[in-house]
């Protein structure tokens, strides 16, 4: 049993309407969000998972990654009307 008190009313709110929305009970739904939580590494087990990997790592050119982009963005394509 897990009982969370002086939860901030617009969060009590959010938690209430997502559960609502997903035709499930705010108790059902917190499970499966902690649940879903729980399943993924920390950011710590993640940095010394890939540090025993020890793998070699690949160098990004970021700039000419982030210019080929912006080659390939055309703003007019997200309003199309206009």
């Amino acid at each position: 049993m897990l009982q969370v008190r002086n939860l901030p009313d617009g969060l009590h709110a959010a938690l209430k309407e997502r559960a609502r929305s997903e035709g499930m009970t705010m108790s059902d739904y917190v499970a499966k969000v902690l649940q879903r939580d729980l399943a993924k590494p920390t950011m710590a087990e993640w940095i010394a998972e890939q540090t025993r990997r020890n793998e070699p790592r690949r160098e990004i050119d970021t700039i000419s990654a982030l210019d080929a982009a912006r080659e390939e963005y055309d703003p007019d394509e997200r309003f199309p009307s206009r």
